[in-house]
């Protein structure tokens, strides 16, 4: 290692636990003095090289702490590389030369959680939401995969997006949202709207607000009744509406065309929601993601997202998982647009078809 260049911190879960805060803070303000704090992961054999990179040399990136990985495994050291992004409030992941597209892939997915920027030294793996660009060029190339600043942009005009919509649709919807409260409280005692206890955004815990669509002791029965609630694990964590005793007529019909949603435009107007996003889980369904919770939990859950225009009503587990995983790693403003638009087409579609297929029935009989 040349002179000029600091001994680097090795942050890895090897390091003993007792490690004051002190110290950490002190490594902090030690990156941040050499340059832009990054984490460097990579190969015993390729970190080196990137260590007597120029542009660490030159002091444009500062070494926070070193994880060396074989190719192709990063088992135990999930948990370690997670800390090592925390305590070292690095901005930036380095990967150094081929890891192997297993490791990338979680790289990729916990520079996404803590917002960072994802860098490489070519060659390496490219994974199919990369969009590559070379930031160091010369002998040893660096090449951004994935920027944190663009993605905070993008979330900035997502968020707008979210306030202005959910602002003026509660405004045009409230006369519409005001008299399906009036005929729920008609057809069925209790509250029009059903408060239900969702995990959102970074784990945070918020009431996820719909009109009520079934009886009001429809969360008892469910718990009470063992055959009833082994059906809505089997369907993942949903009973067909046909096979539903707990589901009253009106709310059947606002199911089918959505509107039992319109109360979350509060969910997304308050910023515990976005317009579009994973779906809003519970604890049980959390579970299911295993060491990608985190993952799903870095953006707002939406009214709508790719699992409501790619098989709402049969996309189960393990599939949704993949589908919404797939969507944090991809999503874009652009894209967004795109599911609303489809959105609206699907529930226009099944709207018409149910209208359609109710006046066949009623011709039928007659």
């Amino acid at each position: 290692m040349p002179e000029s260049m600091t001994p680097v911190p090795n942050l890895v879960s090897r390091r003993s636990a007792s490690e004051s805060r002190t110290e950490k803070l002190r490594l902090v303000e030690s990156a941040k003095a050499r340059g832009k704090p990054v984490v460097v992961i990579g190969s015993p054999g390729d970190i080196p090289r990137v260590l007597e990179h120029p542009a660490v040399l030159n002091g444009r990136f500062g070494v926070s702490a070193a994880l060396a990985v074989e190719p192709g495994d990063l088992a135990g050291d999930i948990d370690g590389l997670a800390s090592v992004l925390r305590s070292t409030g690095a901005e930036t992941v380095l990967i150094a030369g081929p890891v192997g597209t297993s490791v990338m892939r979680t790289v990729a997915d916990l520079a996404t959680v803590y917002h960072c920027d994802l860098l490489a030294v070519m060659p390496t793996e490219i994974l199919a939401e990369h969009d590559p660009v070379v930031v160091w060029s010369g002998e040893s190339p660096l090449v951004q995969l994935s920027g944190a600043t663009r993605l905070r942009w993008q979330a900035i005009a997502k968020r707008m997006i979210d306030i202005i919509v959910a602002a003026i649709g509660i405004l045009v919807c409230a006369p519409l949202m005001a008299l399906l409260a009036v005929a729920i409280r008609l057809e069925s005692p209790g509250s029009p709207v059903f408060r239900h206890e969702r995990i959102g955004y970074r784990g945070k815990r918020f009431l996820c607000l719909k009109l009520r669509t079934m009886r009001n002791d429809a969360e008892a029965q469910l718990r009470a009744d063992p055959r009833m609630y082994a059906e809505y694990r089997r369907h993942h964590f949903k009973i067909p509406d046909d096979r539903d005793p707990r589901v009253t007529k009106l709310g059947r019909l606002l199911r089918q065309t959505s509107l039992d949603e319109l109360p979350q435009l509060w969910n997304v107007l308050v910023g515990q929601m976005s317009l579009v996003g994973p779906r809003p889980v519970v604890e049980e369904e959390l579970e299911l993601y295993g060491e990608k919770q985190d993952v799903v939990l870095s953006v707002r859950p939406g009214i709508t997202g790719a699992w409501a225009v790619n098989g709402r009503q049969c996309l189960g587990y393990p599939e949704r998982c993949t589908t919404e995983l797939s969507y944090v790693r991809h999503w874009t403003v652009g894209g967004d647009l795109r599911i609303l638009a489809r959105t609206a087409a699907v529930v226009t579609r099944s709207a018409l078809g149910r209208t359609y297929a109710n006046a066949e029935e009623r011709m039928t009989q007659r």
